[in-house]
């Protein structure tokens, strides 16, 4: 009997959930609308303007750029999603400034301004350093679609214009001239291009530096106008703490900025590391070049060897 109870109270109970799930409807699914099969036939669907970061992302840098040990979050540009790309393209430094020796480049992406965005010129050039690095250019209309973008002012997803930022002046290199006027920086130890230059003990060299704020254009500083102007000189090179500290002057005639060293200030056989410290009026610190997370190469370069 207690059996037969249960098994009553089960089927009313059954029943009853039998009942109440008739008396609710199933509600709507807008997606079963969708057909998967075809994006042709799919309305709901739509593509990316071609000329917009979403379809250059969807069409071309996440395809034929991220990939593996490539774009793909390995280095910089980050391909892998469209504010990735954005975020490492649009006024970012590049790393390699140049493939043919001739031009220079600053930034990868200038709003408007193809000729001097890095990344279109890595696409055209007609050096063996095009990108993609598989080997295989890009068609005509990738290439179209990356310029018609990068005119129209390289908005990011949303169609928002970019912020153009106020950058700090940009270290592009230096001379060493003896008293005489003849050039050191061509004498390096060991014939090595990115070594320490070699310098006698106990005269004055000039050091006239290239610094220059073109990347902010219109509202670029003229060097004329750095508010200020040194290198510090270090025995050590990651650790500038107690480093001696020379002022330069700006030389109207060349329009460039000099120091004057005094390479008596150390013995022979030592080598001196210097870093530049510039300041365009619109920053609260100074640029610094090398810095310590600087290739080591650019510290070397940025020496001299006492002899």
């Amino acid at each position: 009997m207690k059996i037969k109870g249960l098994f009553n109270c089960f089927i009313a109970l059954w029943l009853l959930f039998a009942i109440s799930c008739k008396q609710t409807e199933t509600p709507d699914n807008h997606y079963d609308a969708i057909d998967y099969s075809s994006n042709n036939n799919n309305p709901n669907i739509t593509e990316p303007d071609p000329n917009s970061i979403v379809g250059l992302q969807k069409n071309i840098f996440s395809k034929k750029c991220a990939n593996p040990g490539c774009h793909d979050g390995t280095f910089e540009p980050d391909y892998r999603t469209i504010q990735s790309t954005f975020s490492t393209l649009v006024y970012q430094e590049v790393n390699l400034t140049t493939v043919d020796n001739v031009k220079f480049f600053n930034y990868r992406v200038i709003p408007g301004d193809t000729v001097n965005s890095f990344l279109f010129e890595r696409i055209t050039t007609p050096t063996a350093q095009f990108m993609p690095s598989n080997g295989v250019r890009l068609p005509q209309s990738d290439i179209d679609h990356i310029k018609n973008w990068i005119q129209s002012g390289a908005r990011d997803q949303v169609g928002n214009l970019p912020v153009k930022p106020d950058l700090q002046p940009n270290v592009l290199g230096y001379w060493a001239l003896d008293p005489s006027g003849v050039r050191l920086d061509t004498i390096r130890q060991n014939n090595i291009p990115y070594m320490p230059f070699i310098s006698p003990v106990n005269i004055f060299i000039t050091l006239p530096i290239l610094v220059l704020d073109t990347a902010d254009g219109t509202a670029a500083t003229s060097p004329a106008n750095f508010t200020s102007f040194s290198i510090k000189c270090s025995t050590q090179k990651d650790n500038f703490t107690n480093a001696t500290i020379i002022n330069g002057s700006y030389n109207s005639i060349y329009t460039v900025w000099q120091v004057i060293v005094n390479t008596g200030l150390w013995t022979s056989g030592t080598t001196v590391y210097f870093r530049v410290y510039v300041n365009d009026g619109h920053h609260t610190t100074d640029a610094e070049f090398p810095r310590n997370e600087s290739l080591d190469y650019y510290k070397t370069y940025f020496a001299f060897y006492v002899q």
